[in-house]
């Protein structure tokens, strides 16, 4: 039976383009990424294999000058390879930079040259289709990046190859900052998966809060389904991360493995913020300084993926692996029954 399911996914995903995803009758995608420069992260890919659909790893990188920047882990790579894991990479914008996107995304030769690179590199990669996850406030770019989108959609899909984008979060329609570069609605159209990232709520910048208050991770699925993009397509990103803020300090991500020496050196106790739907920790440090922690457990994680379920959504992804309780893999595959994939 597993050589069975095997053949048919690899059949999946090497077709024609009438064969890509969404399928209908998949249950839900577990995608992750995996940081290579954190070995607690392919440590945890290890341990949670069967449960993950999907693995994207943060291997590539475009300058301005258009040259794909690789930096492939090859542990990781034989590892996905001995256990059938499909690999979509994630590939950004160098350091998020506008000036970068600018120049990638202002004229259409450009646009067609960086478009051909990236199937040249999904093809030789023997991957499963790419990950877009271009960000920053490169608005003047808004519809060339729209447009480059849907170009690497036309040259991936020929080849039956995947093409999923990462956008950022927003209730409401937006022309400026970060969340003013995506149009949902054409994106929404043209990729295989629509990933929102329902993060960073509380960003470092941010007064001390949730980093993922379960209301406005609702409302961000809600405004888009209302712009158009099919639930089927939306893969619901989720903070395995919390954000620590001391004193006047901004706030900074801080993950599990850390968490836990803090909670022992502080003896903390963990407090629940209602609305929010999170845990968080108050406390004062040895040199009297307030310290608020917001992070994610296994209840504010089941509540997060509760919605994946109301809203019929395509899956989660998980940014990113690093040391999480295994609780967490738990309730993923309680709720979401990531064992079935393709089984129908």
């Amino acid at each position: 039976m597993k050589l069975k399911l095997l053949t048919l996914f690899a059949f999946i995903f090497s077709s024609c383009a009438t064969l890509r995803p969404p399928f209908e009758y998949q249950p839900k995608i577990i995608m992750a990424w995996v940081v290579k420069a954190d070995t607690t992260s392919f440590l945890s890919l290890q341990r949670n294999s069967a449960l993950i659909s999907i693995a994207s790893p943060t291997w590539f990188s475009i300058d301005s000058a258009g040259n794909i920047i690789s930096n492939v882990d090859s542990n990781l790579l034989n590892f996905a390879i001995q256990n059938d894991i499909p690999l979509m990479p994630l590939i950004v914008n160098q350091g998020f930079r506008t000036d970068v996107a600018e120049s990638l995304l202002s004229e259409p030769s450009v646009r067609e040259r960086i478009a051909d690179s990236i199937l040249k590199l999904v093809l030789d990669g023997n991957y499963v289709g790419i990950n877009l996850d271009f960000e920053g406030p490169f608005v003047s770019v808004r519809d060339g990046y729209t447009k480059f989108v849907e170009l690497v959609c036309a040259k991936l899909h020929n080849y039956g190859k995947i093409v999923s984008v990462d956008v950022v979060s927003k209730t409401e329609e937006k022309f400026t900052g970060w969340a003013g570069v995506y149009d949902y609605a054409e994106l929404g159209e043209v990729v295989d998966y629509f990933v929102i990232m329902g993060y960073d709520y509380s960003g470092r910048l941010d007064p001390p809060g949730p980093v993922a208050p379960k209301w406005w991770v609702e409302e961000t699925i809600k405004f888009a389904i209302s712009s158009g993009v099919k639930p089927k397509k939306i893969i619901l990103g989720i903070p395995f991360y919390g954000r620590w803020w001391k004193g006047n300090e901004q706030g900074r991500g801080i993950y599990h493995p850390e968490l836990r020496r803090v909670i022992a050196k502080y003896n903390l106790k963990k407090k629940w913020d209602g609305k929010a739907k999170a845990p968080y920790f108050k406390f004062r440090d040895e040199n009297g300084v307030e310290n608020i922690i917001y992070f994610e457990d296994e209840r504010s994680l089941s509540e997060k993926i509760s919605l994946v379920n109301k809203y019929n959504l395509a899956g989660i992804a998980i940014w990113r692996l690093d040391g999480e309780p295994d609780e967490f893999w738990k309730v993923i595959e309680v709720k979401l029954k990531p064992k079935e994939f393709l089984s129908n």
